[in-house]
């Protein structure tokens, strides 16, 4: 590890992606670490695509020898910003230990007045986010202020035991709606969903699933440029190895009709994207891949779904409730 800057039992230390998994190893499962965007296969394969240009501050903090928790950071001049881009990480936030909050916060903004870095912007983040809570706190932070501005939102739904459970949970119209989709889905031929994307098949299923992104929409190729596809298919990698990926492959009589980018983590499901054959739009195959999704979810006895950034109308009429998301900006006035 790195060198570090100690303040009575507080030491804070630049490390390495190799000592990140180590402590995702030995703390992911004690830590506040329930945002997907801010776990090891996302931090690295964001890095990998688009780092280079920038100087990596992923920050260690400890307390009397003790790992505390982690800032996932990069440094532009005088200011510290979370690792990513609101392009590809919906969220973001800090690690920390539970009821550690003040010791970490401390200590991290004490190391970066240290570097004469002078501003600290975490966003988006959730309002149960820690780095939310830090932004809550501000005015008992020395020498630091914090403007805290909402960015847009996101929107989740808690899933019921079964699937009769959640359509009863719909609107009355809704329901219906979903129901007689579903109905001309199956109408139109024999329909399997299967899951995709197992570790040494990743590059195979990755292969169609870019190809279907491209097709749904002239947006959607216009999004997916090499440094994007580079980014999704290192990401689906890791992700697999973690046993995170969940990419969901819905055929129609044999052919691929639609593949759903979904994320598993802490006992929620992240919808992350989607690609669609366009000769399937008469049965309404990218939002019935989607109910379809939240099926599996359920079925899995997963706790939430979460539809992630961005206010689309399928997401409301799916049973996604908004959550407001913000950015905190940290500013050092000495």
């Amino acid at each position: 590890m790195g060198s570090a800057e100690r303040g009575s039992s507080l030491s804070v230390e630049p490390i390495d992606f190799s000592e990140l998994d180590l402590l995702w190893n030995q703390y992911g499962h004690l830590w506040t670490w329930d945002n997907p965007f801010v776990t090891p296969p996302w931090l690295k394969s964001w890095w990998r695509v688009f780092g280079e240009s920038r100087e990596l501050l992923m920050l260690l903090i400890t307390s009397d020898g003790k790992p505390i928790g982690i800032a996932p950071l990069m440094a532009a001049g005088n200011s510290a910003l979370l690792v990513g881009s609101a392009d590809l990480c919906d969220t973001g936030d800090v690690i920390v230990a539970p009821e550690k909050e003040q010791l970490f916060i401390s200590g991290l903004l004490k190391f970066l007045e240290s570097r004469d870095i002078t501003r600290l912007v975490l966003e988006p983040v959730r309002p149960d986010s820690a780095a939310y809570g830090f932004a809550m706190a501000a005015s008992q932070l020395s020498g630091w202020r914090c403007t805290t501005v909402s960015t847009g939102s996101s929107l989740e739904m808690a899933l019921p035991g079964g699937w009769p459970a959640y359509l009863a949970g719909l609107s009355p119209k809704q329901r219906h709606e979903v129901r007689r989709k579903l109905r001309r889905l199956n109408e139109a031929g024999k329909v399997i969903v299967r899951e995709r994307g197992a570790t040494g098949t990743t590059d195979m299923a990755m292969n169609r699933f870019i190809e279907l992104f491209r097709k749904s929409r002239k947006d959607k190729a216009a999004f997916m440029n090499k440094g994007r596809e580079l980014f999704f298919r290192e990401l689906a990698v890791e992700l697999a190895a973690a046993g995170m990926l969940r990419l969901q492959e819905v055929t129609i009589n044999g052919v691929t009709a639609a593949m759903v980018f979904c994320v598993e983590h802490r006992n929620s499901l992240y919808l992350y994207n989607n690609g669609y054959s366009p000769a399937y739009r008469t049965v309404s195959i990218g939002l019935m891949s989607k109910v379809l999704s939240i099926r599996a979810a359920i079925e899995a006895g997963l706790a939430t779904y979460d539809f992630l950034g961005g206010t689309e109308r399928y997401k409301y009429q799916l049973g996604g409730r908004e959550i407001t998301l913000y950015s905190c900006d940290f500013e050092y006035s000495g």
